[in-house]
């Protein structure tokens, strides 16, 4: 676990003057292209309430709760069971079972699952065949349906997922079993890093959003009880509980499906954010385009499947919190941000609306990233800091529009039905 170091309270201490300093430059800039207060709150109410908001409220309540954090020992040895689900991965699954197998973590068991592969995945994970149980489905199908055929096989007190294109960290194992000695916690999710970050602009763009966005994210709704997506690259759960309500079940999303299943049960998840892996993300525009797409569509999917979540009470934070939340910053804001813009587009100089704007969105950016330097662990995971610029002007701005599009198109057009 990490301490907070001096850095981290340097970083701390410059992201709370500059609170601020910012607000008051970014009035006085108002001001002078002829906005007064009263309209400039107004045009920026939105950002304020649902963007700024956040950004202060992570660069506070985060430092401050990990400081408090008491970190747990190892004193029971739990077995834990690694299944690796893959299909056509013969490039890539030799480095993962490698990845797992070199974790000093005796108590484990190693299972491979190849969902009726075409290629030689079989093959190049049959060489693994003295430490590691290699399975093989005749067809392929949905991932849940080899998760499942691969929990026969588990004989580990924990599970956890590793997708075929996926490094694990030599000590997250061992890691994994130091958070569950808290028995409370029936599942969990690592800290996800891009493997190929140095591809091009894109993997680096990915690879500064799964730590601004993603880390930190799971970190403030694991901290309230809302995480709400373990996601399938590195999940872990109980075998016991995975086990009583009924594994996975066959449909797209299994990962989002799980956890809200695990929150009806009132199970605590935890972000386990020293257990690190490393995914291969997409390097190019197109096949990072469907990876989107895939997972938008399936969010919506599994929502409604699930809306009584936000019908019962005995649900708890994630159903009074977690999953209204992410309905108002996924959906309803998609839709508000640009209404809200557009207006005062039609009813002030827009160059002026514009630059106000994005200024906005810039200092909500940095406290973000200051916030991020303060808590992360490996300062270097934000090596590419310096595409947050374009990362405001460009790739959010398209990524909305890519969840949108999703949106409607599984409104229209369902993926999968139940």
């Amino acid at each position: 676990m990490k301490h907070i170091s001096k850095f981290s309270i340097i970083i701390f201490i410059i992201n709370s003057i500059l609170t601020p300093v910012l607000f008051y430059f970014l009035i006085v800039i108002a001001e002078f292209l002829g906005i007064a207060l009263a309209d400039f709150l107004l045009i920026s109410a939105i950002t304020l309430l649902l963007d700024y908001s956040r950004a202060l409220g992570k660069s506070i309540i985060l430092p401050v709760a990990m400081l408090l954090k008491k970190p747990p020992t190892l004193k029971k040895n739990y077995k834990i069971s690694v299944i690796i689900p893959a299909y056509n991965e013969e490039k890539n699954i030799g480095k993962c079972i490698e990845s797992v197998l070199e974790d000093d973590y005796e108590n484990k068991q190693v299972i491979v699952v190849d969902d009726g592969s075409t290629d030689n995945t079989y093959a190049t994970a049959s060489r693994y065949r003295d430490k590691v149980l290699v399975l093989r489905r005749s067809r392929s199908g949905l991932k849940a349906h080899a998760l499942n055929y691969g929990l026969r096989f588990a004989d580990g007190d924990i599970i956890v997922t590793l997708d075929a294109d996926t490094l694990l960290s030599r000590d997250a194992l061992r890691k994994i079993a130091v958070h569950f000695q808290d028995e409370r916690i029936v599942a969990g999710c690592g800290n996800l890093r891009v493997l190929n970050s140095a591809d091009n602009l894109l993997t680096r763009l990915q690879s500064y959003e799964y730590v601004i966005g993603f880390e930190i994210g799971r970190r403030l709704q694991a901290l309230f009880r809302t995480l709400l997506i373990l996601p399938g690259a590195t999940a872990i759960v109980r075998r016991r509980i995975l086990e009583s309500i009924g594994g996975y079940d066959p449909m797209i999303g299994e990962d989002f499906d799980l956890t809200l299943k695990l929150h009806k049960i009132k199970g605590r998840l935890e972000f386990m954010h020293d257990v690190y892996s490393w995914t291969e993300a997409p390097n190019d525009w197109k096949s990072w385009f469907k990876q989107r797409v895939r997972w938008h569509r399936s969010q919506l999917r599994v929502l409604i499947r699930h809306r009584n979540i936000f019908l019962r009470r005995i649900f708890g934070p994630p159903g009074l919190l977690g999953a209204p939340d992410m309905v108002l910053m996924d959906f309803i804001a998609l839709i508000l941000r640009p209404i809200w813009t557009l207006y005062f587009f039609l009813a002030y100089n827009w160059m002026t609306i514009a630059a106000i704007l994005i200024l906005l969105y810039f200092f909500t950016e940095l406290h973000t990233l200051l916030a991020t330097l303060s808590i992360i662990e490996y300062p270097e995971d934000l090596k590419y800091f310096y595409v947050f610029i374009l990362n405001v002007v460009f790739y959010r701005p398209v990524y909305s529009l890519i969840r949108l599009y999703s949106y409607i198109v599984e409104i229209f057009k369902p993926s999968y039905q139940w």
